[in-house]
């Protein structure tokens, strides 16, 4: 799982307080969105911000290569368990910011600063210097040898979510394990939260879409809960705040030459399709978008159904039954993916913006 992207430090013992890093806690399950966001309930008091623009030398492009800098739009919504108008001096009712809730301007430097723990290895993999120059046999190796290892040490946009949260809320996505220094503060605090999504969006990292997005959303316990020590299945001890987290991957907006129709004008030549693919519960760390976005551009290129309903839902059990992850023989159904398809049809309704079929497929 996730978890393991982020290594303990070595144990720091303390008289009380809040766990160490050494310190592990029973997991949150990972579920679909739509089970965290029911989990967290209704929410009365949020605060967002959409589409921070960055840029990340991180994750795969669109031609599938690592370590390529790319544009970033980082998303996050904080929704608090109490309204902001719970109390006569809480900012609902004051007019002042309280720690009910959260400076948006702040919440975005956070974001954006987190960013910048790249740019040092970013700027340690210069691939242009002294291109000119012939190598002998012996630098030549050297230097592929290099250019892998920097590869193998390139970020991947779960790295990237996953510190993004670990600044937030001081632990891994699983909330399993305290990450950060104990002497730093998350900027946010636990006890208050109701749920929290952060969205890592790629715009450029689709050869035909609108690019890759990768969200976890999670529910938070009450803070009497966690401080009983209290988990779902009564584990004591359990100082893990979330209630259950989802992670979704999306590839949106594939624009796909599709033959598909029951009118006859429609089984004579290929017209635009537009697809959304959702994969909910994603539990990969690694970049597998343009392997996924590969199968669903060839599924869609090769097909003739008369129907969206019959495309979308083989487009999905060919992802569920078919996708492999390098050599590992499961198949996606079996690792409890859920694969969400919308296809729109822009030019079928003359009048419409498009109509559009969804299916969701999966255990």
């Amino acid at each position: 799982m996730l978890s393991s992207l982020w290594k303990p430090s070595a144990p720091q013992k303390t008289m009380g307080g809040p766990p160490t890093n050494e310190r592990a806690d029973p997991p949150a399950p990972l579920v679909s969105a739509w089970r965290a966001r029911a989990d967290a309930g209704e929410p009365v008091a949020v605060v967002r911000v959409r589409n921070l623009q960055g840029a990340v030398p991180a994750g795969r492009d669109a031609w599938g290569r690592r370590g390529k800098l790319q544009p970033v739009l980082l998303s996050s919504e904080v929704s608090f368990a109490a309204p902001f108008a719970a109390a006569p001096a809480s900012s609902g009712h004051a007019d002042k910011l309280d720690d009910g809730t959260v400076h948006y301007g702040t919440l975005s430097k956070t974001l954006l600063g987190s960013l910048e723990l790249w740019w040092g290895q970013a700027g340690g993999n210069n691939n242009n210097n002294n291109s000119s120059k012939p190598k002998t046999a012996p630098a030549a190796a050297a230097a592929s040898e290099n250019a892998a290892e920097a590869e193998a040490q390139t970020p991947r946009t779960a790295d990237v979510v996953e510190l993004l949260w670990v600044r937030m809320t001081g632990r891994v996505v699983d909330g399993s394990r305290v990450a950060l220094p104990l002497d730093q503060l998350p900027f946010l605090d636990a006890a208050k939260l109701r749920s929290l999504v952060l969205t890592v969006h790629l715009p450029k990292a689709s050869l035909l879409g609108a690019g890759v997005s990768l969200t976890t959303a999670a529910s938070f316990r009450e803070d009497d809960e966690i401080k009983r020590g209290e988990g779902e299945e009564g584990d004591e001890g359990n100082r893990n705040p979330l209630r259950s987290y989802a992670r979704t991957l999306r590839i949106a907006g594939l624009h796909v030459p599709t033959l598909v129709g029951v009118n006859a004008n429609e089984r004579e030549a290929k017209q635009m399709l537009i697809a959304d693919v959702e994969i909910d519960r994603f539990d990969v760390a690694e970049d597998i978008h343009s392997d996924i976005e590969k199968m669903i551009v060839e599924t869609m290129e090769t097909s003739s159904f008369e129907t969206l309903e019959a495309l979308a839902s083989h487009m999905a059990e060919k992802i569920l039954s078919d996708f492999r992850i390098g050599d590992d023989p499961k198949p996606m159904r079996e690792r409890g993916w859920r694969v969400k398809i919308c296809l729109e049809k822009p030019i079928a309704v003359p009048f419409a913006e498009c109509p559009a079929v969804e299916v969701t497929m999966g255990p």
